[in-house]
């Protein structure tokens, strides 16, 4: 058990102790702090921060006279972190109206026609703007609050949409996303880069779409400015097959798609590499780049990766809706890499739900640990975006964003825990423990 003792808090900030049959550290097995997984657990929270974490017994002995609240039949966890989401589509239809049905069947092309023809359908409408927008995106950021996700990595295309996160119970942190083939568009997002400036808090931090939709020169300018800003370079890769086509051949869907949308001018240069090898060609791999999806890797590039410390963030449920495969999770846990899961957006993603996410994905690979599900759905979410020493594992130090997780009669031992976490799925009941502490 690892704590700070009581006669060094300041006497406004009393702790209270929160004690469960289970709590989860979110560590690794092994760890120090108690392991992942402690029978009898609690842990202490003062200030909003938690002052220790071990069985109770060990609690009780280092802080003895404190309040103690029980959380009877519950596992105490880490919040959930999503790692990657576009709050903006919230209003988007998309998902709901393919349910029960085949969806693009690997296409991603289908899907983009699709959604910007609901864009423009909803600009035509009178939906409210950005501020209908904001609505619809909020209202979703509260649901997320609800069922225990505590920090969301979002991407939008919007800067109205930067303003989602503000007031809100759960932390997000936006990147305005840069994307454009041609010259034309290479010179706008640049030009765009430049007046958004690179210095001072209130600066809106920036991203490049995907290495098929944005020009090396964009990547490259974001990449730079991101590292100086010291925040993650978010970037969709290897989706598709279709992507992995056109960035090795320059055929394809996405080439006549360009074409169609005059988005082609000829002047990218085919890379004839993967998507992750033709990134490291740019130089921007490296531990505080976040690449999403990684369906379509070779083994060759998981190895790229795993040496240049990039990050994972894998999206189930988009991933099934789309039809574009299975990314290779146990490739990438093999090469110690391990990926963190996020939601993605109701134009893919019918249910937002991080518990939905764990759950699918264990359907897909069996095979699969569940407390390795639990660590991409908390600690790694927190290490992909940097907030590692604030959110994402129970330990002295951290943010108290702790959830008690209603595990009802489903849990009966050690064994039964994760196995319950990752795989009841949307069905799961959390209430945050800070909430029990207000009531008393």
């Amino acid at each position: 058990m690892t704590g700070e003792r009581s006669d060094k808090l300041h006497p406004a900030a009393l702790p209270v102790i929160h004690r469960a049959p289970w709590l989860v550290t979110g560590l690794a097995s092994g760890d120090a702090g108690g392991g992942a997984l402690v029978a009898d657990g609690a842990l202490a929270v003062a200030g909003g921060i938690i002052r220790c974490v071990g069985t109770f017994p060990e609690v009780v002995r280092q802080l003895g006279g404190c309040r103690i609240i029980e959380h009877e039949s519950a596992v105490l966890t880490p919040a959930l972190v999503n790692s990657h989401c576009h709050l903006e589509l919230s209003r988007s239809a998309l998902a709901e109206q393919y349910e029960g049905r085949p969806g693009y069947d690997g296409d991603p092309t289908g899907w983009i026609r699709d959604l910007l023809a609901e864009k423009d359908s909803l600009a035509g409408e009178n939906s409210g703007g950005d501020s209908g927008m904001l609505t619809r995106a909020r209202q979703t950021l509260q649901q997320m609050a609800a069922e225990g996700i505590g920090f969301v990595g979002d991407v939008g295309n919007s800067l109205a949409a930067e303003m989602v996160g503000h007031g809100q119970d759960v932390r997000v942190a936006f990147l305005l996303e840069l994307l454009g083939l041609s010259r034309e568009a290479e010179e706008s997002s640049l030009a765009r880069l430049e007046r958004m400036g690179s210095d001072g808090p209130t600066v809106v931090n920036c991203t490049a779409h995907a290495p098929y939709s944005t020009a090396p020169a964009v990547i490259r300018a974001v990449k730079q400015r991101a590292t100086r800003r010291g925040h993650p370079f978010s970037i969709h890769v290897a989706e598709s097959e279709p992507e992995v086509e056109f960035l090795q051949n320059g055929s394809g869907v996405l080439r006549e798609f360009l074409e169609e949308r005059r988005a082609w001018d000829g002047s990218f240069r085919i890379p004839e590499k993967g998507a992750i090898d033709y990134l490291d060609s740019l130089g921007v791999l490296d531990g505080t780049t976040l690449c999403v999806h990684a369906v379509h890797v070779s083994e060759a590039e998981i190895t790229i990766m795993a040496e240049k410390k990039a990050k994972v963030c894998l999206c189930p449920g988009s991933n099934r809706f789309l039809g574009v495969g299975k990314a290779p999770v146990t490739e990438f846990l093999a090469r110690g890499i391990l990926p963190a899961l996020g939601t993605d957006s109701r134009a893919s993603n019918r249910i937002l739900s991080m518990w939905r996410e764990m759950r699918l994905l264990r359907q897909d690979h069996p095979a699969l640990e569940p407390e390795t599900v639990f660590g991409m759905a908390t600690r790694a979410g927190a290490e992909a975006w940097g907030v590692a020493s604030q959110i994402g594992t129970l330990e002295p130090g951290r943010e108290a964003r702790v959830l008690a997780v209603d595990g009802g009669t489903a849990i009966k031992r050690a064994a039964d825990v994760f196995e319950f976490l990752t795989s009841a799925g949307e069905t799961v009941r959390a209430e945050w423990v800070e909430q029990k502490d207000d009531d008393g």
